[in-house]
């Protein structure tokens, strides 16, 4: 089967050194490219991942809440990074990581706890763990044996006594000009109950701007 192959028997030696150095010059600057990729993503255990959405509910709590839609924890980081959240097709699980799950971006944008003793931190990954296989809390309600993204998140990061460390605030789900979304007057109504508005809980954004954490 007759394949293609450079014509170096007609080029002359000067020809050949310049496609030579041209590969070279290609082949590490790829290289370096992947070498800087990974520097720049260095992802460790018990970092959080936050994303932007804008379609569905991402759409809704951009709308409500700001910037982020969504977060997940880090739960391990070897040849394959996994992740731990609380999503409404999976509820609370342990999936892979992958690529293009940032939008424009490789990957989610990356916080860390500041200094956050190893022990406490082995403790919050134990605890997603635990809660691994517990459904989505579409009510966004405080423990209803239910966790959507940012509660999951609250409800791992412990201090030494056993308190939480994030801090909850009274829940608002309207606008900037104070309406209410029509997704989430449909999506409260489907549940049968009234919008929480005003009940004790967390999102994606406020939880980025804790002083707890730095990316």
């Amino acid at each position: 089967m007759g394949g293609w192959s450079f014509p170096f028997e007609k080029m002359g030696m000067k020809e050949i050194r310049f496609c030579t150095l041209l590969l070279l010059l290609v082949l590490t600057t790829g290289f370096s490219a992947v070498q800087a990729q990974q520097r720049d993503f260095d992802l460790r255990a018990g970092d959080l991942l936050f994303y932007r959405d804008t379609a569905g509910m991402g759409a809704a709590v951009k709308e409500s809440t700001g910037e982020y839609t969504h977060v997940a924890l880090v739960e391990s980081v070897g040849d394959t990074v996994w992740i731990i959240d609380a999503t409404q097709k999976y509820g609370v699980s342990r999936r892979p990581l992958l690529r293009g799950q940032g939008g424009t971006k490789p990957y989610p944008d990356v916080y860390r706890m500041r200094c956050f003793p190893e022990v406490l931190l082995d403790s919050a990954l134990a605890r997603a763990r635990s809660f691994v296989g517990q459904p989505y809390d579409n009510a966004f309600l405080p423990d209803n044996g239910a966790l959507y993204c940012s509660e999951l998140i609250y409800e791992c990061f412990l201090d030494g006594k056993g308190g939480h460390i994030f801090e909850a605030k009274p829940m608002n789900w309207r606008d900037a000009e104070g309406r209410l979304p029509d997704y989430w007057k449909k999506h409260f109504e489907a549940l049968g109950m009234p919008v929480p508005e005003g009940v004790m809980g967390t999102n994606p954004t406020d939880l980025s701007h804790s002083p707890l954490l730095s990316n």
